[in-house]
């Protein structure tokens, strides 16, 4: 890392660190026990005549054009049924996120509930930030989650954070660019080999009328952990794992990352998918009719719609399907998901317990489905009619139910991850054979997950 990196995240850390310090009050509270509420329960005579406590809430939706209105609406609405709480906001950009997490938390200021997703979770887990959920949220709430995104927040038998919004990714496509191709606009790929033969034809059309280049599908490439999770999740769709019921690692055993590698450096060599493109820059470039098809989670709707500049008159130029089946026979994702945690070391475990609790309930949940198209991790929440209220919410429903939750219990997770992302350079780019990739980096993921 260059000294000028290094300086930046140093005083953003110390910025996080003054704006925890600041959020601290005198009172505490003890862990909240038994069942729990699966909504938020109504505030008494008492309460309301009670100082208000103050809690600090990490998170990057607040800060993310996308999604800080759905953010604000949340927290009027908890605070105004909870009056004797405050919510005060730590906004961190979402590639800073967890080292600044760790970093404020590691000196004495942790935030009394954070924002977290399946790679980062492992790493607040490991440094022991991570308050129980079944202990400070209840039975009733854990016992109703989804059973895929249970199982990626379950560590040594217990439930260590709470699985907010899954965001399994399914397949979008343009159907105006489908019909160019000489596709029917109305039928989605069902399998692997048919997507790669569609993503073909599209990308044969070179370029749109003003000349800018048209790809078949976006797939990322970019040197950042969200990539090395979809190379995984394309792995899965070829027959693979990471790690075996051990937690081994066996990502190098068999065809299936090779074959993955060798599905990138097609689309990337034959101009396909674009070279090196990071996620965000990938939905700007579906949005605007660049990109065949692109995988992509529940708030694509909201992106697009957004990213378009057509609004809901874009839901007419594409669609949505569960991914195509791949080797294994099964439409492949992971949960890609938000979640929520609470401080080991907070003071206030019991409002930071009535916090998370709102933020899963059918209340917070319609606010944020309703914005940002996103679906519930709790088995109640998600039957709700309101969550299903179109044939949008029924493909991410039904994604779910196929979905996997990410091996992420090691807390060196997410640096394997950043780290496998390198072969997909080194045969984009570096003009080498996947067994090549291979036998150059997994020694250093097998490594890194030893320290």
């Amino acid at each position: 890392m260059k000294v000028w990196n290094k300086m930046a995240m140093s005083a953003a850390a110390l910025s996080l660190l003054t704006a925890l310090t600041a959020c601290g009050s005198s009172t505490n509270s003890t862990p909240s026990g038994g069942s729990g509420s699966a909504e938020p329960k109504s505030t008494t005579d008492a309460s309301k005549n009670a100082k208000p406590v103050e809690i600090s809430f990490a998170n990057w939706i607040s800060v993310e054009d996308g999604t800080k209105e759905a953010y604000n609406q949340m927290i009027a609405d908890f605070e105004k049924s909870h009056p004797n709480i405050k919510v005060k906001s730590i906004g961190i950009p979402f590639a800073q996120f967890k080292d600044q997490v760790l970093v404020s938390s590691a000196g004495g200021n942790p935030p009394d509930v954070s924002m977290s997703n399946q790679n980062f979770t492992p790493a607040f887990v490991g440094a022991k930030l991570a308050a129980p959920a079944q202990d400070v949220l209840g039975a009733d709430i854990v016992n109703d989650i989804v059973d895929g995104s249970k199982a990626g927040v379950t560590f040594s038998g217990k439930v260590m954070a709470m699985p907010w919004a899954p965001h399994p990714s399914a397949l979008f496509w343009n159907k105006t660019l489908f019909k160019k191709a000489g596709l029917d606009p109305e039928k989605p790929p069902t399998t692997w080999d048919e997507m790669i033969q569609y993503a073909k034809k599209i990308a044969a059309l070179g370029k749109d009328e003003k000349g800018n280049p048209v790809y078949g599908i976006g797939e990322t490439g970019a040197s950042d952990s969200y990539t090395g999770n979809m190379l995984l999740r394309m792995t899965y769709s070829y027959g693979g794992k990471f790690v075996d019921d051990q937690g081994t690692i066996i990502y190098d055993q068999g065809t299936a990352l090779k074959d993955s590698l060798s599905y990138m450096k097609d689309l990337i060599n034959n101009k396909i998918s674009p070279k090196g493109a990071a996620m965000a820059e990938l939905r700007p470039m579906f949005a605007t009719g660049a990109l065949g098809m692109i995988i992509d989670g529940d708030f694509g709707r909201t992106n697009f719609r957004n990213m378009s500049g057509k609004g809901a008159e874009f839901d007419k130029e594409w669609g949505v399907a569960t991914v195509p089946t791949g080797k294994t026979g099964r439409s492949e994702t992971f949960f890609t998901e938000h979640q929520l945690v609470v401080s080991a070391e907070g003071k206030h475990k019991a409002e930071s317990a009535e916090l998370v609790k709102y933020l899963v309930s059918k209340e917070a949940m319609a606010i944020y489905h309703k914005l940002n198209g996103v679906m519930s991790s709790r088995k109640s929440v998600s039957a709700l009619p309101e969550m299903n209220e179109d044939n949008y919410s029924k493909v991410f429903n039904a994604q779910m139910k196929t979905a996997s939750p990410v091996p992420a219990t090691n807390p060196k997770f997410d640096n394997a991850m950043k780290s496998s992302t390198d072969m997909i350079v080194i045969v984009t780019e570096g003009g080498k054979s996947p067994d090549e990739a291979i036998a150059t980096v997994m020694p250093k993921i097998k490594e890194l997950y030893k320290k």
